[in-house]
């Protein structure tokens, strides 16, 4: 197996410079998996190059397999009133969605959209629900996604409802760069890199671009956030307020 950072518990090289096998022993939910189960699931899987805007699963639609982000974001969606739709969560390497295909007659209950060029790993649904059959922790460890992920659905919509857009717009960024971020050199905050544009922001927050972009010039003004282009560097104060 390949080389592990022991802080982040984060492979060392990229993902998508993996053996297939490797890739599933560093990925939840099947990090828990015997080898030879991870070779043979690995065996089964494709990998998929999409562009930006490509369309990976509709909302509504039967799922065609479990999805392993390997390079790139995914944006997940759902429709909102007035024709605008909702990014509910910024998946990065290493996060997965389309996990409903190992439960039967289950559609998808979002869009997942390439935000980015990206690559992915798929895995045919008669293959995950074959292992799952061999392999019961990861059962577990699958309920256990999807509960995070419900958990973090929920906290979406109590977000949009209770709090103003700079408070919406901190959890998000604290919740984004605890999944895709690092810690930066000498403590000096958390880097999240590429960081979502503000029109993404402005769909996950659930307001406009030009809001959040006044917004993220007031919190630059207080130190909370700074960088440029399509990094930026969070102080700690976001990320441990929100924890």
């Amino acid at each position: 197996m390949q080389p592990m950072d022991t802080e982040t518990r984060r492979p060392s090289i990229p993902l998508e410079r993996m053996e297939t096998a490797d890739v599933l022993a560093c990925v939840e939910p099947f990090i828990a998996a015997r080898p030879g189960e991870l070779e043979l699931l690995g065996r089964t899987a494709q990998r998929l190059r999409k562009t930006a805007g490509s369309v990976l699963v509709s909302e509504g639609q039967a799922p065609d397999g479990l999805y392993i982000v390997l390079r790139g974001r995914v944006n997940l969606l759902r429709a909102a009133d007035g024709g605008r739709d909702l990014i509910l969560a910024a998946l990065g390497p290493g996060e997965v969605f389309g996990e409903a295909c190992a439960f039967g007659n289950v559609m998808n209950s979002t869009t997942a959209v390439a935000a980015v060029q990206s690559e992915l790993l798929r895995i045919p649904p008669e293959a995950l629900v074959d292992h799952l059959r061999r392999e019961p922790e990861t059962v577990l460890r699958l309920m256990r996604l999807q509960g995070d992920k419900l958990r973090e659905v929920e906290a979406v919509a109590s977000g949009l409802a209770l709090c103003d857009v700079e408070e919406r717009l901190r959890r998000t960024l604290a919740r984004l760069v605890r999944r895709q971020g690092r810690r930066g050199p000498a403590s000096t905050g958390w880097i999240l890199a590429p960081v979502p544009t503000q029109s993404e922001l402005a769909r996950m927050v659930g307001s406009c671009r030009e809001t959040v972009s006044r917004t993220l010039s007031a919190m630059a003004r207080s130190g909370l956030v700074s960088g440029s282009g399509r990094r930026m560097i969070l102080d700690d104060r976001i990320v441990n307020e929100a924890a």
